[in-house]
């Protein structure tokens, strides 16, 4: 099991026994060395991309050390995933294996589905251009920077130091029970909350999503949980439920999406003594690039994602250099080896094993201070989640008789950021539901438009002509 760099694997064993699944009774899971000898009899290679696409819990950790041990390379999906998508995240990644509770049975090219005890089911993928990877790397999806068929390959030990690096700058440590709430196919909470635990030899409370304020503070009680991390969208929900967080409760993270400086006033106030940690990151950058403990800073500050991270530098790419505001490139030794999917795009070298990452996010400075102030036109966060609108369009042309589709952020009446999708058909016979049932099969709810418009395919660009 030494391909889990930088971890000896008894400590491996001793953070899966620990692990406390909330909402479930604890039952047992098999031994680490058992599920990798089992993985090499069903026939995961070292270097071999298996998709896994498991919900929160004790089982999708478990495989996702398992695989590593055998030098097999996960790659963590949603688990709400079509199979459609699925199977063209699978030929664009050339991942021919899938672990998940259970197999969807329209998985095209599925074969037979091997049973892994007290875990799942496992399938072999049959038409795949398989691709190998190396031993200790993993693949992280996003469809923020990314696109939607594409991930980010990271070698494990980079990930666990940028862990150790963001654990230290919160000051969790081992005696912490971690509460996780956040997708655990995402960076942030996967590297920040599981591996951050892990690295600081602390106990992981698994539970959610979904997310509910009564939920959230039954969990904190019963399991005296003293670090949690939330998005400001979950934030916000707590709010309007009123009230304190939960007593015990001593340190909260913030990621995800900018926190707006009220609502930091807001819970500091309400929650005297607690320990408030807004953070930015991105999983192409491993992913947490700055924090700001808020608790410790001025008002003026509150608005702000802190300093970056030891091992991490910024800067600014602005059009002009007298211009306050520009995109944030990040340098750190802790970023994607590469952008791989249906083109492989290596990251922008700094030297040795530095890479530079294009945020797409627009800061300003000041006193080395980060202050988010927008995002570049391609991006928008929808329903917490941030969506590449480009790729969306690239998707939505792929539908039979479509012909182009240009997609644009605004408000909805709640005051909620949407976009809007314009399709531009050839075929006057293809209609907005059929559209929506094509994209239904590949995007996730986050990444659907909220308004879908049709227009003959001569009108193609006419937002744009009109000055949208």
């Amino acid at each position: 099991m030494g391909t889990i760099s930088a971890l000896e694997p008894s400590a491996v064993r001793s953070f899966l026994d620990n692990l406390v699944e909330a909402d479930r009774p604890p039952d047992p899971l098999p031994r680490l060395d058992t599920m990798v000898d089992e993985l090499r009899r069903l026939g995961v290679e070292p270097g071999r991309a298996v998709m896994v696409a498991m919900p929160n819990g004790r089982q999708l950790i478990a495989v996702v050390f398992a695989l590593l041990a055998q030098g097999a390379v996960p790659v963590l999906l949603t688990p709400s995933a079509p199979a459609s998508r699925i199977e063209r995240m699978a030929q664009a990644l050339g991942a021919d294996a899938l672990v998940a509770p259970r197999i969807p049975q329209d998985l095209p090219g599925g074969d037979r589905p091997h049973p892994i005890r007290q875990v799942g089911e496992l399938v072999f993928l049959r038409g795949v251009d398989t691709r190998r990877y190396q031993p200790g790397e993993i693949i992280l999806l996003t469809s923020g920077t990314s696109g939607v068929f594409s991930g980010c390959l990271h070698r494990v030990d980079a990930l666990l130091r940028n862990a150790s690096r963001h654990v230290q700058a919160i000051g969790q440590t081992a005696p912490d029970n971690v509460l996780v709430t956040l997708p655990m196919h995402y960076s942030y909470a996967f590297v920040a909350q599981v591996l951050g635990t892990l690295v600081s030899s602390g106990r992981l409370i698994i539970t959610g999503p979904p997310f509910t304020p009564t939920r959230y503070a039954r969990t904190i009680q019963d399991h005296q949980v003293t670090v949690s991390s939330l998005t400001p969208a979950l934030i916000a929900s707590w709010r309007r439920a009123g009230g304190r967080l939960p007593a015990g409760l001593r340190l909260l993270t913030v990621g995800g999406d900018a926190l707006d400086e009220s609502s930091v006033a807001d819970l500091l106030q309400r929650n005297p003594g607690l320990e408030l940690y807004v953070t930015y990151g991105l999983t192409e950058a491993g992913p947490r690039v700055s924090t700001l403990a808020a608790h410790r800073e001025p008002a003026f500050r509150y608005g702000s994602v802190g300093l970056p991270l030891p091992g991490v530098q910024v800067q600014l790419r602005k059009a002009d250099p007298d211009d306050e505001v520009g995109e944030l490139i990040v340098e750190t030794d802790t970023g994607m080896l590469r952008r791989v999917g249906q083109r492989d795009v290596p990251a922008d070298s700094a030297g040795g094993t530095r890479t530079l990452i294009s945020t797409g996010d627009l800061f300003s400075v000041q006193d080395g201070y980060l202050f988010f102030r927008g995002r570049k036109p391609n991006y928008v966060i929808s329903r917490g989640e941030k969506v590449y609108l480009r790729s969306v369009c690239a998707i939505a042309e792929t539908i039979p008789g479509v012909r182009g589709a240009e997609a644009w952020p605004h408000e909805n009446a709640a005051g909620d950021v949407v976009f809007t999708l314009d399709v531009y058909c050839a075929d006057a016979a293809v209609d907005d539901q059929e559209i929506r049932r094509q994209l239904a099969k590949v995007l996730l709810r986050s990444e659907q438009p909220a308004r879908l418009l049709i227009h003959p395919a001569s009108h193609l660009g006419w937002r744009k002509s009109a000055g949208k």
